[in-house]
């Protein structure tokens, strides 16, 4: 497996956790428990579609390179012996597929607005699309927590990255908890993710022998 490759993925895998730094600074979409507070989450809809809808495009994109190196490594050294490879593949899918669909939900309402600036907020509308977005981001979590604890394994069974990280499982079990710690959750993912980039990025594809 080429080694550069490897390195390149993980770098991306570390800038995909820190460019989500905006739109979690913008909050979550939990947070807002009326209309009041939903207004005002979207307060700045033009801020708002840059840092929930326009930047997270990077986040999943430098994901899904991460996502291949990753797997890539895993299949190299367990082989299809276990099937965790492609399981560690499926979870990574799942979660970015459904962040990307919490993307939608949740960026497409201050969207509209910004695009046609004559609509008045609409009080029921938008916070049914926040409480869509939640939805996908709570089961999002899910397949990060097979993405990790997949990972885990196959380390644990053949050491492709350094023993240290099986502490990282502790992060799938924290992702799970989502529905009711959402933004400790979320970010427990993106951690995982920045430190298994910073792994793949230093060490590279492990040498046969």
């Amino acid at each position: 497996m080429d080694t550069t490759m490897v390195r390149i993925g993980g770098a991306l895998g570390v800038l995909s956790a820190l460019v989500m730094i905006p739109a979690y600074v913008v909050g979550t979409p939990d947070r807002p428990i009326d209309t009041t507070e939903a207004e005002r989450y979207y307060s700045s809809y033009s801020g708002f579609v840059t840092a929930n809808g326009v930047v997270p495009i990077l986040h999943v994109l430098f994901f899904l390179f991460f996502l291949g190196a990753l797997a890539g490594l895993l299949r190299r050294a367990d082989g299809d012996r276990t099937g965790l490879a492609s399981t560690a593949l499926a979870g990574g899918i799942v979660f970015v597929a459904l962040t990307a669909a919490g993307f939608t939900a949740e960026v497409a309402y201050p969207a509209t607005l910004v695009r046609f600036d004559e609509l008045p907020f609409d009080d029921q509308i938008a916070p049914l699309l926040l409480t869509i977005a939640s939805w996908f981001y709570h089961y999002c979590q899910v397949g990060t927590a097979v993405m990790i604890f997949a990972t885990s394994l196959v380390v644990w069974r053949t050491g492709v990255l350094p023993r240290w990280t099986l502490v990282g499982a502790i992060l799938g079990v924290v992702a799970l908890l989502h529905t009711w710690f959402p933004l400790t959750a979320a970010l427990s993912g993106l951690v995982w993710i920045g430190v298994i980039g910073l792994v793949l990025a230093i060490q590279g594809a492990p040498t046969d022998g």
